[in-house]
C-alpha cells in the first residue's frame, strides 16, 4: 500500500483492530467488567488511564466503585511516646489532599495514643500519654477522612494495660464493618505464659470472648487483608494468620506459615524482623540482606509460598556505605529499619537509625528523600502508610457509638 496514503489502516500493524473496532469493543462493556479491569491495574497506571474518557473518570470517582480501585497514600500517622508528643501526619512530597492530621474532630483529641491504621482508619486510646491515671478509659476508632469517630463500648477504668494489645482489622473491599482484637498476656500459677483475646465486632457494637489460646507473642505492624490477620512472630521467623472470627460462633483459627530470607537469630543480630505490607492487593514482606546493602521485597501467592518480587541496593540511599554495624554488647544491627512500602506507587519508606530521619526511598529511580526528621529517634508507635478511606461509618454503628459516649 503506498505510504502516502490516507487509508485509516494504512499504518496499522497486521493483527491489531482498527480504532473504530477498539471503540465498539470498549463501548460494549459494562459499567461492572469496566471497574474489573481498571481495579486489576497498578495505582500509576490507574491514575493515567482513568483520563482516557470522561465516563472512566466518572466511575473512578463513583462511590459503589471507588473502593475497588487502588488508593493513593498520602503520608503516615505517628506519634513519638517517649516524647509525648501528638499525632502527627508526615506527607509525602506529591500529596496535597486536604485531612485534619490533628484529628481535633475527636473529643480530647490532644490526650490520644495512636495504637494502629488499618486501610484508612485510625484506631486510638484515650487516656494514654497525658492522662496515665485517667478515670476513664476509651478505644476510639476514627476516620480522618471524613472526620468521623467512635467511641467502643465496655471499656474498663483507669490506664490500659502494658500486657495489652490492640489490633484495629478493617479492610473495606470485604466488609463495611470492622473488628478490634484485644490481645490479654497472661501467665497461668505455674508459670506458664498464654494469649487471650477479645473482639469487638462493630456490626453489632459488642465485645466478644473467644475460644483462643496461643503460647506466644508477636510483634510489629498487623496487616488485615481480604478477612485474614497477618502478624509477626516475636520470636520465630512465622507469620501468624488469623482467619476474621464469625460474630455467631466466634471462634478463631489461625495457621502458620513461614517467612521468607533469614531468621532473627538472637546470638547474632539484636533485631532484623522485616516489614509486613499489603501491597496490589496481596501480601508482601521486606527484609535486608545480611550486609544491609540489598533489600529484598516478597508476595505471598497462595497459602504458603513466597516469590521475589525486587531486589534493591541500598549502597547510594543514605550517603555512607557501611550499612551494618556492632553495639556494645557485641551484637550486629542494621543502621536502617524497613518501616512500610507501597509497590503500587513503587515506594518504600525507610528509617535511618543514624541521621535520625525518615527516607521516602523509590523503586524505579533508586534514589530516596527525606520526608520527617526525629530528633535523637523515638520509636514511631502504631505508624504506616496512611491511604484515606472515604467510605461512612454505617448509620446504626454510629448512633449506638454515640449513646455510648453519652
Amino acid at each position: 500500500m503506498d505510504p502516502g496514503s490516507s487509508s485509516p489502516g494504512a499504518f496499522r500493524r497486521p493483527g491489531l483492530p482498527s480504532p473504530q473496532l477498539l471503540e465498539v469493543s470498549m463501548s460494549s462493556l459494562t459499567d461492572d467488567l469496566v471497574v474489573e479491569i481498571l481495579s486489576r491495574l497498578p495505582l500509576n497506571s490507574f491514575c493515567r488511564f482513568k483520563c482516557v474518557c470522561k465516563s472512566w473518570c466518572a466511575l473512578s470517582s463513583d462511590p459503589h466503585y471507588r473502593k475497588k480501585f487502588p488508593r493513593n497514600p498520602i503520608g503516615m500517622f505517628y506519634q513519638i511516646p517517649e516524647y509525648r508528643t501528638d499525632i502527627h501526619l508526615a506527607r509525602l512530597p506529591s500529596s496535597n489532599q486536604e485531612i485534619d492530621t490533628t484529628l481535633s474532630f475527636v473529643p480530647c483529641y490532644e490526650d490520644l495514643q495512636l495504637m494502629g491504621c488499618s486501610n484508612g482508619l485510625l484506631l486510638c486510646y484515650h487516656g494514654g500519654i497525658r492522662t496515665y491515671f485517667a478515670d476513664i478509659s476509651h478505644v476510639i476508632v476514627c476516620n480522618p477522612a471524613t472526620q468521623e469517630w467512635m467511641s467502643l463500648p465496655n471499656t474498663e477504668p483507669g490506664p490500659s494495660s502494658s500486657g495489652c494489645d490492640l489490633v484495629l482489622c478493617f479492610d473495606p473491599s470485604w466488609s463495611q464493618h470492622f473488628h478490634v482484637l484485644s490481645f490479654q498476656f497472661l501467665s497461668s500459677t505455674v508459670g506458664e505464659a498464654f494469649t487471650e483475646v477479645k473482639i469487638f465486632f462493630s456490626e453489632n457494637f459488642i465485645w466478644s470472648s473467644c475460644r483462643w489460646r496461643i503460647e506466644t507473642r508477636f510483634q510489629g505492624s498487623p496487616r488485615f487483608l481480604n478477612g485474614v490477620l497477618y502478624v509477626n512472630g516475636l520470636l520465630d521467623h512465622v507469620l501468624l494468620a488469623i482467619d476474621a472470627p464469625d460474630p455467631c460462633t466466634r471462634l478463631l483459627s489461625q495457621r502458620i506459615i513461614q517467612l521468607p530470607g533469614f531468621p532473627n537469630d538472637l546470638g547474632v543480630f539484636s533485631w532484623c524482623s522485616g516489614c509486613l505490607c499489603q501491597s496490589l492487593g496481596v501480601l508482601c514482606y521486606a527484609q535486608q540482606e545480611f550486609d544491609g546493602c540489598m533489600m529484598r521485597i516478597w508476595s505471598l501467592e497462595g497459602t504458603d509460598s513466597w516469590v521475589v518480587r525486587h531486589r534493591l541496593s541500598m549502597n547510594n540511599v543514605f550517603g555512607r556505605d557501611l550499612l551494618l554495624r556492632t553495639d556494645h554488647n557485641g551484637f550486629r544491627r542494621f543502621d536502617y529499619d524497613i518501616f512500610d512500602f507501597d509497590l503500587g506507587r513503587e515506594l518504600v519508606i525507610l528509617v535511618d537509625r543514624i541521621d535520625h530521619k525518615i527516607i521516602s526511598f523509590s523503586i524505579s529511580t533508586g534514589k530516596g528523600s527525606e520526608i520527617l526528621k526525629v530528633p535523637e529517634f523515638g520509636f514511631l508507635y502504631g505508624s504506616q502508610l496512611y491511604v484515606p478511606y472515604y467510605g461512612k461509618f454505617p448509620a446504626s454503628v454510629l448512633q449506638r457509638a454515640e449513646d455510648e459516649w453519652e
